[in-house]
């Protein structure tokens, strides 16, 4: 079964500030966000392939974490009422949620030194 990819008119209920992005950004954040999710997710045959709301929460997750980097300052970094914060790369933890670590492998895909063969 095919994913259901979340649509412009759906976006707001799911993420309030969705409602205040232009119509073409939030449907250009949409397809690249599917697209990144179509590239990154295990075939549909695959038994580790993550259940399609699964994948749907990857692909919100990826909006909101491309929307972010759209409004953040050039150090990555956004000042809101005098506090500056520096948001997490959202996409990270998206691929996260289609290919989770498995076996004990280390997130960042590295085996540590004395691990090396």
């Amino acid at each position: 079964m095919a994913v259901e990819w979340i649509t412009p008119e759906e976006l707001p209920a799911m993420w309030e500030t969705a409602e205040g992005i232009d119509e073409d950004v939030l449907e250009g954040m949409l397809e690249a966000a599917r697209d990144a999710c179509e590239a990154w997710a295990p075939a549909e045959d695959d038994p580790e392939r993550p259940g399609d709301r699964t994948i749907r929460l990857a692909q919100l997750t990826l909006i909101r974490g491309l929307w972010n980097d759209a409004i953040a300052g050039e150090d990555g970094g956004m000042d809101v009422a005098g506090f500056d914060f520096n948001p997490p790369w959202l996409a990270r933890e998206a691929r996260r949620m289609m290919r989770p670590p498995r076996g004990g492998v280390p997130a960042t895909g590295h085996n540590a030194p004395d691990e090396a063969a």
